[in-house]
């Protein structure tokens, strides 16, 4: 055993662990295994946590007999699908990581519009499943985020602003709550639940099968456009006037992303409607100044979304983010964001911009996601693989989130947070949250789904 396993703190003995195992139809993983280290660690490799065990699930009861021994031994239970959460809430420390990565069915039913999945399935393989058929699901580029944990926390994506959000489309979850029962909700029945897993799904119990509806696409006009970061002031200027007479449809995105040699501003743009349409929509944004490269052109919606992430590339990464909400690019705004990009400590460190706009993005919707607000959704991240780089990156994430957070909302997307505490959380969910409590209290009173953006139980009486 390493001595790094050795940070647990105490092993189950071989009893409970033999119990454990003759109903347990997975695999189990204990410190000390081979695959420990690997199987632990999160996509955010500054998340650094050592569990107990780590039960990887194959079906529904594998998860219900992970939390009843998670109960029994009174201790925390972390729940993976893809490892993706920004803060590491994949994995906890001296607890029980309940893994869901190998659940990865998908059933499709292309006739109805609709695709039922397992918590394990990643972004990339329900685009591939779905674009067979012409379909999809709004969700975000990076192709390794595991779709349930993302939808169930809101999921954005380049069709949000035409289709609408991840968690707009769930129309059934089957769930094992805190004390191990199976439940299914919908609008027809557990109707509170299902209003409160659509955007703060993590905090009432585990999704084992997640249905959703499909919207009809199959290419788009998308690209990019780049400047070098000593024009960004005037292009943003020009955003901010060009934004306020855009159809719904088009989604617009705006990052000072990892690029060689100067800083880069990058326009990107994705149209999903019919494209003479979308090129003259896009013509003032492409002719009012010469870009460095302009890639605007019709495209299979497939090769869109391999093309759209911004991470940094392939490899292990640490990464800090703080996120936020500005109303407008007001020429303060400007002067900040351009002043602070153009400073980064490395390339792989900048600042993304999304216009939200229209009736998904701004109107009220009955369920608990609480970022539907026009303008423009940011996020500050940089990116490091030598521990030396981490202190000097999340302090300019940390320096500029702190110059721009006094020209924004206060409003946040939650599955943009990190360990940012409890007052940013209900900046999350804003007028839903105590709602959210109240419904806390009733399906998980002691708060055993707490390894996540927490809302605690309401305390009744």
């Amino acid at each position: 055993m390493s001595n790094r396993a050795r940070r647990v703190k105490k092993n189950f003995n071989q009893r409970i662990l033999r119990q454990f195992s003759k109903s347990f139809a997975g695999e189990i993983i204990l410190p000390g295994d081979r695959s420990y280290p690997r199987v632990r660690r999160v996509w955010n490799h500054a998340v650094n946590r050592y569990p107990r065990l780590i039960a990887r699930c194959t079906n529904p009861d594998d998860v219900i007999r992970a939390i009843h021994l998670a109960r029994d031994h009174d201790l925390p239970a972390a729940v993976r699908s893809g490892g993706h959460s920004f803060a590491g809430h994949g994995v906890c420390d001296d607890g029980i990581l309940i893994d869901l990565s190998p659940m990865t069915q998908v059933k499709i039913d292309p006739m109805n519009k609709s695709v039922r999945i397992a918590p394990g399935v990643l972004g990339n393989q329900l685009d591939h499943i779905t674009q067979a058929f012409k379909l999809a699901v709004p969700l975000g580029s990076c192709p390794s985020t595991g779709v349930v944990g993302y939808a169930l926390g809101g999921g954005t994506g380049s069709l949000t602003p035409k289709f609408g959000y991840g968690c707009d489309h769930i129309t059934q979850c089957e769930l094992i709550t805190a004390d191990g029962r199976k439940v299914t909700a919908s609008e027809r029945e557990e109707k509170d639940l299902f209003w409160a897993l659509r955007g703060a799904g993590a905090n009432f119990g585990i999704v084992t099968s997640l249905e959703l509806r499909l919207d009809p696409i199959e290419q788009v006009l998308s690209g990019h456009l780049k400047y070098p970061i000593r024009h960004a002031t005037k292009v943003l200027a020009f955003i901010e006037d060009y934004v306020s007479g855009i159809p719904d449809e088009l989604y617009l995105l705006m990052a000072v992303l990892p690029h060689p040699g100067e800083r880069m501003l990058n326009i990107g743009v994705v149209w999903p409607g019919e494209p003479r349409r979308g090129e003259k929509v896009l013509s003032p944004l492409r002719k009012f100044l010469k870009p460095v490269e302009d890639t605007i052109q019709v495209r299979a919606y497939l090769d869109e979304q391999r093309a759209g992430s911004d991470n940094p590339g392939d490899g292990e990464y640490s990464t800090c983010r703080r996120a936020g909400h500005l109303e407008n690019l007001s020429p303060e705004c400007i002067e900040v964001i351009v002043d602070h990009a153009a400073n980064a400590p490395t390339e792989a460190s900048g600042i993304t911009l999304v216009y939200w706009h229209g009736q998904w993005c701004s109107k009220p919707r009955d369920d608990a996601f609480g970022f539907r607000r026009s303008g423009y959704h940011y996020w500050i991240h940089s990116y490091w693989q030598q521990s030396k780089a981490g202190p000097q990156a999340q302090r300019w994430v940390h320096d500029f989130f702190s110059a721009l957070a006094p020209l924004s909302t206060g409003a946040v997307y939650v599955n943009d947070l990190q360990e940012e505490g409890e007052e940013r959380v209900r900046a999350a969910y804003a007028d839903k949250y105590e709602r959210l409590c109240q419904i806390k209290s009733e399906f998980d009173p002691t708060n055993f789904f707490c390894v996540n953006q927490n809302i605690r139980p309401a305390l009744n009486g």
